[in-house]
């Protein structure tokens, strides 16, 4: 089992992903024990302490269970974990009920994040946009932030979702970010919840978060 070290920059999040990434494409199987904590922050180039950070999410979403004296282990019945997803389709018609449950959602997170993120951790996020808008493809853009801003809210059930939905988000992100000039909608639009979020204005942030999904609904429909 091999992993590639990781990048600099929101550490934690990307062990996390890349530990999902095996995991749901098998090369984890279920009830496989991770390295030790030492192997594994040795093959991932980082911090014991932010592998910790990371084990914590994993296991707060269900992917991996820890045992005293041990180890780590995939989670036995990630399958089940996995099926609340699976054979989940988005047939025509539906998108409007999938931004429909964004919406709720998601004013909800702005508001937890208004309510418990740091300045820091809010400020990121401009990093976050600028470094997936020079990247090519629709998970790049629009994706990461979504599902950051879950991360943010610290709430387990938050990020359990977005995660369990992320191919239908993703569909929906591959009609809307097709183009040059609708990528930039796309970054002026997150900056627009960014700056409702450092401004600690719930109205406003749950606001700029109906008007982006209004926007991405409307896209769709006029692909």
């Amino acid at each position: 089992m091999g992993f590639a070290p990781i990048e600099n920059e929101r550490l934690s999040d990307k062990v996390v992903r890349v530990i999902m990434e095996q995991i749901k494409d098998g090369t984890l199987k279920p009830g496989d024990k991770l390295p030790n904590e030492l192997d594994l922050a040795d093959e991932f180039c980082v911090s014991r302490g932010i592998l910790r950070e990371a084990l914590t999410i994993l296991q707060a979403r269900n992917y991996i269970c820890r045992k005293p004296k041990e180890g780590t282990f995939v989670n036995p019945n990630i399958s089940e974990v996995m099926n609340v997803s699976a054979g989940i389709t988005l047939k025509e018609g539906t998108y409007s009920d999938l931004i429909e449950m964004r919406v709720c959602l998601e004013q909800r997170t702005v508001e937890k994040i208004i309510e418990t993120a740091s300045d820091e951790e809010i400020e990121e996020l401009y990093d976050l946009i600028s470094e997936t808008d020079k990247k090519k493809g629709a998970r790049s853009i629009d994706h990461y932030f979504h599902y950051r801003l879950a991360e943010l809210s610290h709430n387990a059930i938050f990020m359990n979702f977005i995660d369990s939905y992320y191919d239908i988000i993703d569909e929906v992100v591959t009609h809307t970010t097709k183009n040059t000039n609708r990528r930039q909608e796309i970054y002026k639009e997150h900056c627009e919840i960014i700056q409702a979020l450092k401004e600690r204005d719930k109205e406003k942030a749950k606001a700029a978060v109906v008007s982006h999904l209004e926007n991405v609904l409307q896209n769709i429909k006029n692909d």
